[in-house]
Formats: C-alpha cells, sequence, structure tokens
C-alpha cells in the first residue's frame, strides 16, 4: 500500500499541473525587418496577484501606447466575463519578443484569454494561438498581417484562430489569397474563425465558460423611501397638471397658442401611474418628472404670453431658479450623486435658458426654465428624504485617489477606441470626461467619479453599437447589471435597473444607457470602500468541460502510461 500511495504522489508532482495562477500566451505580430513585414512571435505572461486593482506592462522591446491599452481592455473584459470585482487585485503583463515587432491591439484577444485561464486557474494549449483586437462586449475584431502571422504560428503551433469578422482574403505578394486554404497547403496549419473571447477559450483550455443566472429583487429599505418620492412627484405633476388645465381655460392667448398650450397640459399621467401600481416607483418618479416639465412650461408659457413685460418676467423666473440651488451636503455619496446629477442638469438647462434670453428667445428661454425649475425640483426631493436614505456605501478609501483612478482608466479606454471608433457617444464621452476633469479641478471629487463613470459607460457604447445588435447589448448589460446589484444592492444600481427595464420595449437606445449605468454605478462601493475582502471565485462555478475528442484522449492516456512507467521504474530502483 506504502508503494502504492509513494506512486500517485510521484505521478501528480511530476504530472503538469491543471492550475496556474500565471499563464504565458503567445502573441502572433508582424515584425518590420525594413525589407518589408514578415511574422513573429511574442509571449505575453500574465500573473495576477492581490492589489488594488493596477494594470502594470512591461514590453521589450518597446511597443506602442495601444499595446497598453490593450492590457487593461484585456483585464477589465475578463473580469467582466466572470462577473467578477477585480479591484483588490493586480495584473502584471509582460511581453517579450526576440523581434522589432510592430505594436498595436491584435494581442488584445490573446492577453484576455491569458488572464481569463488565470482568474480561473486554467491552463492553456499553446499549440493554439490567436490574432484579434478585443472590443469590451468580448467580441473579437479584425487586425490585418494574417498571412505573415500563420507563418510564424506554423513554426510551433498547428491551430491558429482568427477573427470571424476578418475578410476570407488576405492580401500578399501574389495578390489576394484564401487564408484558411493558403496556411493549409503552405504550413499545414488549421485556420479557424471565432467571434468571442468565450468562444476561443473553448479552443484553449476545452472548457466552456457557463453564464450564470441572477435575479432583480429591490430591497425593502430602498422601495420604502421610493414609494414616498414617487408619491411627491406624483402629486407634484398632477397639481401642475390641474393648474396648467386651469390657467388655459381662463387665459386670453391667441388660438395657435391656446393650441400649443393645451397639447401640453393635456399629456397623459398613465405610464407614471401604471408603473406606480407595479410598485416601479423609482420608473413612475421618473415618468412624472418628465410630465411635470410640460406642465410647467404650459403654465410660464400662457403667462409669458400673456405678461406685458415678456423680458422681466422670464428674468425673474430665472433669477428666482437660480437662488434655490444649494449646495449638497450629505456623506451618503449615492444621495449625493443622485442630486449632483439633478442640480448640473438644473445648471446646464439654466445657461440654456439664459442665452436664449439675451438672444430674446424668449418662448425657448421659458422651455428650458420650466425644465431646470422642474429639475431643481427633483433634486429638493431627494435630499427631503436624507435621514431616511438607505446606505449601502461604506467609505474608506480617499475619494480623490478614487476620481483620479476613474479619470486614467476612462481615458486608456477612450484612447482604445478612439482608434476604430467615431460617433456621438464617443463625443459625449469625451464632454463628459471634461466635466468629469473639470469636477476633479475644483476638488469635488464625488461629482468626478459620477461624471467620470458616465463618460465610461459612453465610451463603452461607443464601440459596441457599431457591430452589435440592441437585442444583444441589452441583454449583455442588463446581465451584468443584476450581477453587480445582487452583490451591493446599491441604490442607484436597482434605481437605474428598474427604469431600463421600464424603458425597454419602447426606447432601446435609452434602456441600454440605463443598464451600463446601473452596472457601472452599482459597484461605487468596491471603488471607495476599500475594507473588503478580496473576491473569491470558484472555477467549477464558470467552467464546464467540453467533451475531447478521440485523438485528445489517445494522447493524454499515453502520456499517462508513460509517466507512470516512467515513476515505476524509478520507484522499483530507489525501493531495492
Amino acid at each position: 500500500m506504502r508503494k502504492l500511495i509513494f506512486l500517485l504522489t510521484l505521478f501528480l508532482l511530476i504530472t503538469p499541473g491543471l492550475a496556474l495562477k500565471e499563464t504565458t500566451i503567445y502573441l502572433p505580430a508582424v515584425e518590420d525587418t525594413g525589407y518589408g513585414h514578415k511574422g513573429a512571435l511574442a509571449s505575453v505572461t500574465v500573473d495576477i496577484k492581490e492589489g488594488n486593482g493596477y494594470v502594470y506592462v512591461d514590453t521589450w522591446p518597446l511597443t506602442k501606447v495601444d499595446t497598453q491599452a490593450s492590457a487593461i481592455i484585456a483585464k477589465k473584459v475578463a473580469c467582466d466575463i466572470l462577473f467578477l470585482d477585480c479591484s483588490k487585485y493586480d495584473f502584471y503583463y509582460t511581453i517579450r519578443s526576440e523581434a522589432q515587432i510592430v505594436g498595436g491591439p491584435s494581442g488584445g484577444a490573446a492577453m484576455t484569454i491569458a488572464t481569463l485561464a488565470s482568474l480561473l486557474d486554467t491552463k492553456i494549449n499553446n499549440n493554439i494561438m490567436i490574432t484579434g483586437t478585443i472590443n469590451l462586449d468580448g467580441s473579437i475584431g479584425a487586425v490585418s498581417g494574417i498571412i505573415e502571422k500563420a507563418e510564424a504560428v506554423s513554426e510551433i503551433g498547428d491551430t491558429f484562430l482568427i477573427p470571424k469578422r476578418h475578410f476570407i482574403f488576405e492580401e500578399n505578394t501574389s495578390g489576394q489569397v484564401d487564408v484558411t486554404k493558403y496556411a493549409s497547403d503552405h504550413w499545414n496549419l488549421t485556420v479557424k474563425k471565432v467571434s468571442s473571447v468565450q468562444e476561443a477559450f473553448v479552443y484553449f483550455t476545452n472548457y466552456e465558460i457557463k453564464t450564470p443566472e441572477f435575479k432583480f429583487e429591490r430591497s425593502e429599505e430602498y422601495q420604502q423611501v421610493m414609494k414616498k418620492l414617487a408619491d411627491k412627484l406624483l402629486d407634484n405633476a398632477k397639481e401642475l397638471k390641474n393648474e396648467c388645465e386651469t390657467k388655459l381655460k381662463s387665459s386670453k392667448i391667441g388660438y395657435e397658442s391656446e393650441k400649443q398650450v393645451s397639447e401640453l397640459c393635456e399629456l397623459s399621467l398613465d405610464k407614471a401611474e401604471e408603473n406606480y401600481n407595479k410598485e416601479n416607483y423609482y420608473s413612475a418618479a421618473s415618468f412624472a418628472f418628465s410630465k411635470s416639465i410640460s406642465y410647467k412650461y404650459g403654465i410660464k408659457l400662457t403667462e409669458l404670453l400673456e405678461s406685458e413685460d415678456k423680458k422681466n418676467l422670464l428674468k425673474n423666473y430665472l433669477n428666482n431658479i437660480e437662488n434655490q440651488i444649494f449646495e449638497i451636503n450629505t456623506t451618503n455619496i449615492e444621495l449625493y450623486a443622485i442630486t449632483e446629477e439633478r442640480l448640473s442638469e438644473t445648471q446646464d438647462n439654466l445657461e440654456l435658458a439664459w442665452r436664449d434670453y439675451y438672444n430674446e428667445e424668449y418662448t425657448q428661454s421659458m422651455y428650458y426654465a420650466s425644465f431646470a425649475d422642474q429639475r431643481l425640483y427633483t433634486a429638493i426631493s431627494w435630499m427631503d428624504y436624507a435621514d431616511q436614505f438607505p446606505e449601502y456605501i461604506k467609505i474608506s478609501g480617499d475619494p480623490k485617489e478614487a476620481a483620479n483612478e476613474i479619470l486614467s482608466e476612462t481615458s486608456s479606454i477612450l484612447t482604445y477606441i478612439s482608434l476604430t471608433t467615431s460617433n456621438s457617444l464617443l463625443s459625449n464621452a469625451y464632454t463628459t470626461l471634461e466635466k468629469a476633469k473639470d469636477n476633479y479641478n475644483s476638488e469635488k471629487y464625488y461629482a468626478s467619479i459620477i461624471t467620470g463613470i458616465k463618460s465610461y459607460v459612453n465610451a463603452e457604447l461607443a464601440s459596441e453599437v457599431l457591430y452589435k445588435e440592441d437585442d444583444y447589448l441589452i441583454e449583455l448589460h442588463r446581465r451584468r447589471a443584476l450581477a453587480a446589484i445582487n452583490k451591493t444592492n446599491s441604490v442607484i444600481g436597482q434605481s437605474y435597473f428598474e427604469y431600463a427595464e421600464s424603458l425597454k420595449e419602447e426606447d432601446t437606445s435609452a434602456s441600454l444607457v440605463y443598464y451600463t449605468y446601473a452596472e457601472k454605478l452599482s459597484n461605487l462601493n468596491h471603488l471607495l470602500n476599500q475594507d473588503f475582502e478580496p473576491e473569491k471565485i470558484k472555477p467549477s462555478e464558470f467552467l464546464t468541460p467540453v467533451s475531447c475528442n478521440y485523438e485528445t484522449a489517445i494522447l493524454f492516456l499515453t502520456i499517462s502510461v508513460i509517466l507512470c512507467f516512467i515513476a515505476g521504474v524509478i520507484i522499483g530502483k530507489l525501493w531495492k
């Protein structure tokens, strides 16, 4: 029996381990030789240790900044796929190559695979290699130089994964060639197309990554406060609607103006009341607010049209709104974030109102003033319940440091995304980031954190909407938001998630934004509270073995028999 135990122990010691915290993967790359480009291989080693959520990149030879951005994206995507908070881990990426490789983002997919393998303690097969950029949703983007890279892969590998969105044909010295056929004919290399990191991960590890199921359950504390807020905003909207209709009946404005105001006063509150009856109190409050703007505008527009001194009437109204703006006084970061957002929107609309006022566009100015008025009312309403507001976030870290971290990460994301993307969401991301920086420089660190996160959201969605259907993205961010909310009970997370749910059928773009806000802002606790333990991950909860093929099984069995034989010979000699 002792011999058997010794034999099994020795066998386990000399058999390659199945779990690694450090993972090395090959990067197919392109080398600039001076005579043109040719394929080359680099290696990336990923090491993950407990820390503070930083990403460190060590490259030799030196590469472009987009390679460093790829490492940041790889870490983010891997953690997102596993719904894992990685703020208590540091990620080290060491890139080495004997060739002067051309830098770029094409190593992003490989870096992500290696990061996932390290997080899941899973060994990868280095006979398989991959090229492709990595998108924030985990999809793999197109790259260039595939023929050159394939030749380099064939020197030590047997399978080459390329992006599914890549063209079948690639240019070389003889013109267009079919990549798959060319690689097979010239180097006996198998080329496979993959669309996502999860799909590629199966090839490397023979495991599928499972997606856990999450439910949306609002906390009792949250519902109690939200009901009171919904009651207040619904009552306000109903009062304004009644006032709007009453004022219109007694007014002496012209027919066309009367028709315009009538349309404003008659807007229905059915959507707000429908959500209230379903106990969707935040959504009810939001829909009531949107209608209250129209009712308030109907009231003030009627007053403006009847006034003999329109300029003075409008000026007094704008000054009155400005005089009610207040400084936020709370240590509850979520309440601060919610109130600050509403005050910021109040200020933005006041600026537009003053602009139109000075341009003598009084009707348009009155609309922005009405918007600012009602936005300010919601800010005051939230603060009315400050003493009852649930506090799920415990602040133990430095908000200045957290704000700086958000600004840095968002800037990196924008650098990476702007290489391939240009749309209105990206423009909004840059605009919001500048506002976050202004808040930071004004020492408004909480405001900087919130606006920085919103810039991050716009940047992320800017890259995703180019290639993905709305339904896919909504389901992706819905799952991520649920995972974050389930871990934190975030008030903002629950609020935005509920609102996204109510918008899903009629405004998919807005729904997508609010799901993503819910996801990102639910993680405020991990950003500001430094006293929690690093989140542990159990690979068994995420990995499902994929049936290996016959050849793989025979190879593994053969190796095992040989190792057992060697171990037996050694033990036999030692036992004499």
